[in-house]
């Protein structure tokens, strides 16, 4: 008996002594950075580091945004990030890329709309790498607010730590303004397919453009950063499909701004 209770004795040491190493090991891996808010827009007027309206208007949703700010709802809501060193830095790019996410958003839509329309991987092709180059007319889209986080994030196996800001900028746009806004990106990809029936049928794809870029679609918080990450790996492996075009090496920089703010925020 005692012998047995002796073996069971080593026995549970044992288990003690690597089960709390295993845990010890995982630890250090999920949380080798940490990363804290400690300031933000708003903060003196005791604002939230993270006001619901911005969840949801990453996840998909203006309502809230809407609600807060006493937009009308007919408006159309879109939305950009940038990082900076210091909050100006991070506002300012956060406008420039204003013009690189809306051209993501609208030459994803456009190739998409090309592959299942024309059905054709030739004018696919050519859709695409005229709606890479085309231009966003921004005129119209009116800029509602700015909301800057103040971020640290301390790596410990490192044992460094980074501060940065990041800058949301939302812009309200009427749907007419918008119509318009659709209809200029396709003039200046149209004229680069070389079959006229394939220009008269993706022109005729504007309503359907219209509805996907104004219809809103709630996400889960997963889903969101899979969207992200999607598209951070396609244009590490540059691949490019019918359904998912590959957005631009360009976009890189604010995809990886947004992957972590929403790693903040959610």
């Amino acid at each position: 008996m005692k012998k047995t209770l002796s073996v069971l004795v080593t026995l549970l040491a044992v288990f003690l002594i690597f089960g709390c190493a295993s845990a010890k090991d995982v630890g250090m891996k999920t949380t080798a950075k940490n990363t804290e808010i400690v300031d933000w827009a708003n903060r003196t007027l005791d604002g939230p580091a993270k006001p619901e309206w911005l969840k949801k208007l990453v996840l998909g949703n203006s309502d809230v945004f809407k609600t807060d700010f006493g937009i009308d709802k007919s408006y159309i809501i879109k939305y950009s990030v940038a990082s900076g060193k210091t909050k100006d830095l991070a506002k300012a790019a956060s406008r420039v890329n204003y013009n690189a996410m809306r051209a993501e958003e609208l030459r994803t839509k456009v190739v998409s709309e090309a592959a299942a329309t024309l059905n054709d991987e030739g004018m696919t092709e050519a859709t695409a790498n005229a709606a890479m180059v085309a231009k966003v007319d921004l005129s119209g889209h009116e800029l509602v607010t700015q909301f800057w986080q103040e971020v640290e994030t301390f790596d410990s196996e490192t044992d460094t730590k980074k501060t940065e800001v990041i800058c949301y900028s939302v812009y309200k746009i009427t749907k007419e303004k918008w119509l318009e806004t659709l209809k200029n990106y396709m003039k200046a990809v149209l004229p680069s397919l070389p079959d006229s029936d394939a220009q008269k049928k993706m022109a005729s794809t504007i309503a359907s453009l219209y509805e996907d870029t104004t219809t809103e679609v709630e996400k889960t918080e997963s889903e969101t950063i899979a969207e992200i990450n999607a598209k951070l790996d396609a244009i590490e492996t540059s691949s490019k499909t019918s359904a998912a075009p590959a957005p631009s090496s360009s976009d890189i920089e604010w995809l990886d701004v947004l992957e972590t703010a929403c790693n903040i925020i959610f």
